[in-house]
């Protein structure tokens, strides 16, 4: 078998298990687009968020503590499975930013953790009234957000992308977050290299602190290449776990986590029931 049949093979493999039909816009889409915004000014294009990236307010109301940052990643399966709300509830707990893939915009998700108050959202696919994609709560209100998405080419569906900035007490420096959902149902590596390269233009101007994060969906080597060398180019260093239970397909770990210019406390992966892929969690400083 060539090996481009085995991608194709493998494309529709994956189409089938991420059960992944078509999707419709529903007539509640305006309100709840509304309501993910929230009043604020996003930035939707990558000239634009690159732009507001840095321009720190002088009096900042509220900021992270730089000394102790508590971190987590889980793409959450939409709360579709058994216990989640337990387990994300457990899990967050503490937590200073909680990064979701494949969430859902409710109050199951936004209200789900004491502390994390504020939440910022980029939407992805739209179904039968549920509107879901990239969620990020976080202790303190973002000073920047940017939404991105890429299309699915397909499904002909966004996979969704948020960038937002905070405040980091004592150092006059702001910590950008990127929240990813990789392209995942390609034939080759174009589409997901578009997604990546759109990241990798906004984060090349922030000389400080960065958290990139994610379900990559780096299931095949050339994706995850494209992956480790703007994490090099960067400088963003890979989160290691000693007792790793990221989901793995065709031997692949799909979920990564990269930093720079934070120092990395404990880390860890815990292996749940209440979704298809496991969380990672970190703490940092400065």
């Amino acid at each position: 078998m060539s090996l481009r049949i085995k991608i194709v093979v493998t494309v529709i493999l994956l189409v089938q298990i991420s059960g992944c039909a078509s999707f419709s816009a529903s007539r509640d889409d305006n309100s709840q687009e509304s309501f993910a915004a929230h009043d604020r000014d996003i930035a939707v294009d990558v000239a634009s968020c690159g732009g507001r990236l840095g321009t720190m307010p002088e009096n900042v109301e509220a900021e992270l503590d730089a000394a102790s940052i508590g971190f987590m990643n889980w793409n959450m399966k939409k709360g579709e499975l058994a216990n989640w709300r337990s387990d994300f509830g457990e899990l967050g707990q503490g937590k200073d930013l909680v990064l979701i893939q494949e969430a859902v915009l409710s109050s199951d998700f936004t209200d789900a953790i004491d502390g994390l108050e504020h939440w910022s959202f980029s939407p992805g696919y739209r179904s039968s009234g549920q509107l879901t994609g990239v969620m990020t709560l976080s202790r303190s209100e973002p000073l920047v957000q940017c939404n991105l998405s890429t299309l699915e080419p397909w499904l002909g569906t966004p996979k969704a992308t948020i960038i937002t900035e905070y405040g980091l007490t004592g150092t006059g420096e702001t910590l950008v977050v990127v929240n990813v959902h990789g392209v995942n149902f390609t034939l080759g590596v174009t589409e997901f290299q578009t997604q990546i390269e759109q990241i990798r233009q906004i984060l090349s101007d922030h000389q400080g602190p960065v958290i990139l994060s994610g379900d990559f969906n780096t299931w095949r080597k050339k994706r995850l290449t494209v992956l480790n060398e703007l994490a090099e180019d960067l400088d963003l260093e890979p989160l290691q776990f000693e007792e790793d239970h990221r989901k793995t397909v065709f031997g692949f770990r799909l979920d990564h986590s990269y930093v720079r210019g934070l120092n990395v406390g404990s880390t860890g992966t815990r292996s749940v029931q209440s979704s298809d892929h496991n969380p990672m969690s970190a703490w940092f400083g400065i």
